[in-house]
């Protein structure tokens, strides 16, 4: 299917100021190719489009001080989110590659260490494998709350399993901690949502069983349309769409995406 992405935000700059902007997904992935990207922002003293240690695109810019605003568009052509495989198959620690070993390890949010205990409790007598998984998923669901404004930038993973309320951020630390815990690899998504209302950056996680990683939405019942993936990362704190050194407003935003192509 082909999407259409607009993304923009507006921040206040009173100074001379330097961004680490990641909303431009890679240009292809294992389910997705980017056919068409454009992205404005103001005249800015340095721009340079690269990498980071995740292999994320990561355009680092200097904004002159003043009005500072991002539009991304970009077409995109995806296959439809799949769901994931209840027979998928767990890895022992040995198998698994070097590069998601790491992702078996506690984070800043995502405090595996913490919930060791509750995960074992809760989903440590289940049968092993992607249906394990999905259980953790729904388990979030029905017993945490969603509800935006609750939490902020602190919130972590062990917060969310003792106040049950959050967004789709904590949803996605929880989820993927529990993973942890139990030693299933788990990552960090920042990424465009096919159908999410309101209309936002997503939050969501991959999960790496039967040799490959799939996504998983603890927000939802069912299955996303369409998600492409801007940034992976352990935690939130690896994917943020903007950081600023310094000073800086944030004004408004915008986010859509619908299926269909336009002209961009």
């Amino acid at each position: 299917m082909l999407i259409t992405i607009h993304a923009s935000q507006t921040y206040d700059l009173p100074t001379e100021t330097f961004l680490l902007l990641m909303v431009e997904p890679a240009l292809s992935g294992p389910t997705y190719q980017v056919r068409d990207e454009r992205l404005m922002t103001p005249p800015t003293l340095f721009s340079n489009l690269s990498v980071d240690s995740f292999g994320n695109p990561q355009r680092r810019l200097v904004a002159a001080p003043g009005r500072f605003t991002f539009d991304f568009y970009a077409t995109v052509e995806t296959e439809p989110n799949a769901p994931l495989p209840p027979d998928a198959r767990e890895h022992m620690p040995r198998e698994l590659p070097p590069e998601v070993l790491m992702y078996t390890l506690p984070s800043r949010y995502c405090q595996s260490d913490r919930l060791s205990r509750m995960a074992n409790d809760e989903f440590g007598s289940l049968p092993l494998g992607g249906q394990r998984v999905q259980a953790i998923a729904d388990w979030i669901r029905r017993h945490v709350e969603y509800r935006y404004g609750t939490t902020d930038s602190m919130t972590s993973a062990y917060d969310i399993a003792t106040q049950r309320v959050g967004v789709c951020r904590d949803f996605a630390h929880l989820f993927i901690a529990f993973c942890r815990a139990l030693g299933i690899p788990a990552r960090y998504v920042s990424g465009y949502a096919l159908g999410l209302e309101p209309p936002d950056f997503h939050g969501y996680a991959q999960v790496y069983v039967g040799g490959t990683w799939h996504n998983v939405d603890s927000t939802f019942g069912g299955v996303r349309p369409a998600l492409v993936p801007i940034a992976v990362g352990r935690d939130a704190a690896d994917v943020a769409m903007l950081t600023i050194w310094g000073a800086g407003t944030f004004q408004e935003q915008v986010i859509e995406v619908r299926e269909g192509a336009d002209k961009i």
